[in-house]
């Protein structure tokens, strides 16, 4: 599982905590509340399902755009 801390681009900058795992799930903690899960689409339903660290940097970065995206949600 690999854990990483992101602040988004605009708003106020609120630092999101994303673990990832290396089969290419994701979720998004803000505090201890979980915003959101996820899936890396590049893999997932590939021919070599077994877990690695690409899957694990695509799920992060995939994460990353997922949080940017969240342009419309007030952040209390």
């Amino acid at each position: 599982m690999t854990t990483d801390n992101y602040c988004r681009s605009t708003g106020r900058r609120l630092t999101y905590r994303i673990q990832a795992d290396e089969w290419g799930f994701f979720s998004v903690h803000l505090d201890d509340k979980e915003l959101l899960r996820g899936q890396d689409p590049l893999c997932a339903h590939g021919r070599h399902r077994s877990p690695n660290k690409r899957k694990a940097q695509g799920a992060l970065h995939q994460a990353r755009l997922a949080i940017e995206s969240l342009r419309d949600m007030p952040e209390v």
